[in-house]
């Protein structure tokens, strides 16, 4: 570890890290992974939802056609 050093208060040092600090509070926060997580789930579902076909109407799909051995 380095030793703390004194810094005068009218330094161009001090001023310098005046100026970091500032740009480390100006960052703008990135969202948790969990609500990135949950939002692409969330939208991964909707997407699915619309994508289905009725029910009924699928399995009224499979017998459309007559089997010509079963008559």
């Amino acid at each position: 570890m380095s030793k703390a050093k004194l810094i005068k208060k009218d330094s161009p040092l001090q001023e310098e890290l005046r100026m970091r600090r500032k740009t480390r509070r100006q960052r703008v926060p990135k969202a948790p992974p969990t609500r990135n997580a949950i939002q692409m789930t969330t939208e991964w579902l909707k997407t699915k939802r619309a994508e289905t076909v009725n029910a009924r109407d699928a399995f009224a799909a499979l017998f459309v056609e007559a089997d010509p051995q079963s008559a």
